[in-house]
């Protein structure tokens, strides 16, 4: 005959729903401010209770429509409260919903285990139960969601995420619960502990399926980043060589200036000189963008930028000591200040007043420390996620890469980048440790 079976309260089925939604809402961002945000809370957790204890007295028929209740009363939770898509809303809920499925199974478990087999008369064993087990999935969930956060994962959910995230969770939960409907399948216990350890572990394998998708999504993400920065840093690397060819050129061309100047010398005709005086000035400005810091890589990257920035009226000035960046391989300062000009100059280029469109580059050393600033005057507005800061470009999943390319190799080098924003000037200012 089979044990009668000690189903898990409906209360601290309602505690597990709220608080692991609760997880979601603490990184998501707000849609109020923090005091209506904890009303708001604190008045879901009262709904949630309220809706648990009634599905409790329901018939069993009703079981199935309760738990699909249960289910939108948490998603309405997390909707309500937190500023993010309907989507990342129900990608939320699921992995909410699974992991309160099993901590609060596991503390039943743990509580009927006690009781049956070791007859502990504790007064508050399953209250201690519930702190103990309910605070180490917390803490565990927590963590993970917070290196989740920190790779921005959860800011880029798609339709497809959310279906395969709903099938599994669908899956789990009939599998788990199955020994409720029928103990006759091969999936079903016959006794208490059997049927509580065969919900436990499958909730706990949706856990891990779960996260393993996660994973496998972050996984693809870093290697998109990484192929997208590869690819980036390869550009600048041949824009730099096209840009040697055409300093060869223009050295070429500096040599033609020399016979327009006798030309100029034997012309009479006082308009067709002024015409050639005027069309000489407009060729020799071009030519006063070559410069000569002490590194060629450098010079020729410069030299390139600049004749680019005279084209959109760009005020450029730079000071820089080329020496100093000797340690640091052609590959790299192609790529730190390829990106950084750029990026500069297309902040710049918006600018309807031209006498605002200025950028600013110094390289010198304090310290035994090699200083690289790059600033130019911007108008609009930036925004950051997670510390960093969040592309202006309209397709950002194939840009925003930039600074991050810089990052990288600067910290390659046992250096740190910092990003300032203030009075209307953008600065970008590297600072690496010279080598001895």
């Amino acid at each position: 005959m089979t044990e009668q079976l000690l189903d898990i309260p409906r209360i601290y089925t309602a505690i597990a729903e709220w608080l692991f939604c609760l997880i979601y809402i603490v990184f998501a961002k707000k849609r109020f401010n923090k005091p209506v945000t904890t009303i708001i809370a604190i008045g879901f957790f009262g709904v949630i209770s309220g809706f648990q204890l009634l599905a409790g007295i329901q018939p069993i028929y009703l079981w199935i429509p309760g738990m699909v209740i249960a289910v939108g009363l948490m998603l309405l939770f997390i909707y309500t409260v937190s500023d993010v898509s309907i989507l990342s809303a129900i990608y939320m809920v699921v992995q909410a919903f699974v992991i309160a499925e099993f901590a609060a199974s596991l503390q039943w478990q743990m509580f009927y285990y006690a009781e049956q087999s070791f007859h502990i008369d504790f007064k508050y064993l399953s209250e201690l139960l519930i702190v103990l087990i309910y605070g180490t999935v917390f803490l565990a969930v927590y963590m993970m969601e917070s290196r989740y956060r920190k790779k921005g994962l959860i800011t880029d959910i798609k339709q497809s995420d959310v279906i395969s995230f709903l099938g599994i969770a669908i899956l789990i939960f009939a599998i788990s619960n199955i020994s409720f409907v029928s103990v006759n399948t091969p999936l079903s216990g016959r006794y208490p502990l059997e049927i509580f350890y065969i919900r436990t572990l499958v909730d706990f394998v949706g856990i891990v399926i779960l996260y393993s998708q996660m994973e496998h999504k972050l996984v693809i993400n870093s290697q998109m980043e990484l192929a997208q920065m590869e690819n980036l840093l390869h550009k600048q690397y041949e824009q730099y060589y096209m840009s040697q060819e055409s300093m060869d050129i223009i050295n070429q061309k500096y040599h033609d200036l020399k016979n327009q100047l006798v030309i100029i010398r034997n012309e009479k005709d006082v308009d067709k000189r002024e015409l050639h005086i005027q069309n000489l000035e407009n060729e020799i400005k071009r030519y006063e963008a070559q410069y000569k810091t002490g590194n060629q890589v450098l010079d020729t990257l410069l030299t390139s930028k600049t004749l680019a920035c005279i084209e959109q009226n760009i005020n450029v000035t730079c000071i820089a000591d080329g020496i100093l960046l000797d340690f640091i391989s052609t590959m790299d300062l192609c790529s730190i200040f390829g990106n950084a000009l750029d990026n500069a100059i297309e902040g710049v280029t918006s600018i309807e007043d031209e006498g605002k469109r200025l950028i600013k580059l110094a390289v010198f050393s304090q310290n035994d420390l090699l200083l690289i600033r790059f600033e130019n005057y911007f108008v609009n507005t930036l925004s950051y996620s997670n510390g960093n800061l969040v592309t202006t470009k309209q397709n950002m999943k194939y840009h925003g890469y930039g600074i991050k390319s810089i990052r990288n190799i600067v910290e390659k080098y046992g250096g740190s980048v910092c990003i300032n924003t203030e009075n209307n000037w953008f600065k970008l200012i590297i600072l690496i440790p010279i080598p001895k």
